[in-house]
């Protein structure tokens, strides 16, 4: 008996997806070729520079987060996919047109683009028991997108992997009093340059990779920054612009912000390197068995799958890892 081809939704055509459907299409005696759904018009994700920032034409909130000058935090040697280099030439801290560059490489090395669906949206992945003649009942998967015209489709797959990214929904602290701020208040997720905040006085809240990166960057063209956090104070030399404060605990009613030391400052700019929410619009939690918080998705079967549903793979959640060579063992 000629078993069926295994069917694979894959949702996002970032490192990720891109990762599951390279590995699905190198297996096509077990699987049929995967279908891709990507929001976007192109692949690479959070990778895809987009200079655009709030939401797309439709409507629809802008995706990626990178930002102008950024470049990798990790080298190339321990960042690529172990069966696909960077070219070898390359500095090994890479700007991100760079990495771009590299997913294309990978995605055209591999003919991944012809099972992508750019464009299409997907509105809702769902369980469905199927039972066919003979064989007992299994849980099949029913996903429904729509494509830029609002046209829905509902199909069923055998598998789904979840490869959406999390870093496109900002998390934004609760600051008491925030409505009284007299200026600009943005997250990190919709900096691109430094450039307009030139002058400018700048409470960066948040120091990690880029709360620290983003104040340099102010600093560079004459920002006064204030990096406001919780950490132990940074010890290594901060360019001149730059001083560290304690978290801020509120804005106060003349649009003041207080620090938890007591200390008060102005500021024409709050700007919140607070980090991204885990967001599965297209997913009913509670039907899983699943809790999406904040910062935590439970519980995970090593921290891919629901063990209620073992054919639904969240793939490169983990957050402090390398992540592409994560995605290819996780695949």
């Amino acid at each position: 008996v000629r078993m069926m081809l295994q069917r694979v939704a894959v949702v996002g055509a970032g490192a990720a997806g891109l990762c599951a459907a390279r590995h699905i299409l190198s297996r096509l005696n077990s699987f049929a070729p995967p279908v891709v759904f990507e929001l976007t018009g192109n692949i690479g994700g959070t990778w895809c520079y987009d200079e655009r920032v709030g939401a797309y034409d439709d409507g629809r909130p802008i995706h990626s987060s990178m930002y102008k000058n950024l470049r990798t935090n990790l080298p190339k040697e321990v960042m690529m996919f172990p069966d696909f280099p960077f070219d070898p030439q390359l500095d090994s801290f890479l700007p991100h047109q760079e990495v771009q560059r590299y997913l294309e490489g990978y995605c055209q090395s591999h003919g991944i683009r012809p099972h992508i669906r750019f464009n299409t949206v997907v509105e809702n992945v769902k369980p469905v028991v199927v039972t066919t003649e003979g064989e007992e009942a299994r849980t099949a998967w029913e996903v429904t997108s729509s494509d830029l015209s609002g046209r829905q489709k509902t199909e069923t797959f055998d598998s789904v992997f979840v490869c959406s990214g999390h870093y496109s929904d900002p998390h934004v602290p609760d600051v008491p009093g925030i409505g009284n701020f007299k200026g600009k208040v943005l997250h990190s997720h919709a900096y691109r340059c430094a450039e307009p905040f030139s002058g400018q006085s700048v409470v960066v809240l948040g120091a990690k990779a880029s709360g620290l990166d983003i104040s340099i960057e102010l600093a560079k063209v004459g920002a006064q920054v204030t990096l406001s956090h919780g950490r132990p104070r940074f010890t290594f030399p901060l360019p001149s612009g730059i001083r560290q404060s304690s978290p801020v605990a509120a804005v106060q009613e003349d649009g003041s912000i207080r620090f938890q030391d007591g200390s008060v400052g102005g500021a024409d700019v709050l700007m919140f390197c607070t980090g991204y929410n885990f967001r599965y619009p297209f997913l009913d939690a509670a039907q899983l068995g699943l809790e999406i918080r904040d910062h935590v998705v439970s519980p995970l079967y090593r921290f891919l799958m629901p063990p209620a549903f073992p054919s639904l793979f969240f793939i490169g959640i983990c957050k402090i890892i390398c992540p592409f060579p994560n995605f290819d063992c996780q695949v």
